[in-house]
């Protein structure tokens, strides 16, 4: 698992490092729960680099992608020339309002959002997701490293309320000791895919 840190994001840094990695393995996992797009909506909250957004697509999704870091913009423009990917440049805690769709996308993005603009956009998520739509994300857990920084650093109590209503087709908690972009840390983490009823 690898990321920058919560307290002085260098997003830019960041996603020029991500250039070659692999799709993270939380998309890979919702395309096996929803398969092929066949031209249905999917919304990418924090693309960076658009691995994620390009596999979509290439799977036949029309994407709606949103990051902060500028310096990927470029990259994103070139993809949305080859690729049904339209990319919008924005801070996520400025986010008002998603196109409605079909599977929701949020690897290691939501977290860094402060609890207030975390719990707003989460309501703008829940509504905007179609019947029977996917929402697959990705959670810091409250004995994180980070958690002493700004973000949303969740217990599994809390997890389980955010996702009520839904119906939870996985949920992985993980605790261990590995590599963040800015070096050694601890990781606690949870991996979500639920589906709207």
């Amino acid at each position: 698992m690898t990321c920058t840190g919560p307290d002085l994001p260098d997003w830019a840094n960041f996603n020029g490092a991500q250039q070659a990695r692999p799709v993270r393995p939380l998309a890979i996992l919702a395309l096996k729960h929803l398969g092929p797009g066949e031209g249905r909506t999917a919304v990418e909250l924090g693309s960076g680099a658009g691995i994620e957004a390009g596999h979509l697509a290439r799977n036949g999704w029309q994407v709606h992608s949103y990051d902060s870091d500028r310096s990927v913009s470029a990259a994103m423009t070139s993809l949305g020339i080859r690729l049904p990917v339209r990319h919008t440049t924005i801070a996520l805690e400025q986010l008002a309002d998603l196109p409605p769709c079909d599977l929701i996308l949020a690897c290691f993005s939501l977290p860094f959002l402060g609890p207030a603009e975390f719990h707003r956009l989460w309501d703008v998520v829940r509504r905007r997701l179609n019947s029977t739509g996917l929402l697959a994300v990705d959670l810091f857990g409250h004995r994180d490293d980070w958690a002493k920084g700004h973000g949303t650093f969740l217990t599994r109590l809390q997890v389980d309320g955010l996702f009520e209503g839904l119906e939870v087709i996985s949920l992985v908690e993980e605790e261990q000791d590995g590599l963040a972009f800015s070096g050694p840390k601890h990781w606690h983490t949870y991996q979500v895919i639920a589906r709207k009823p």
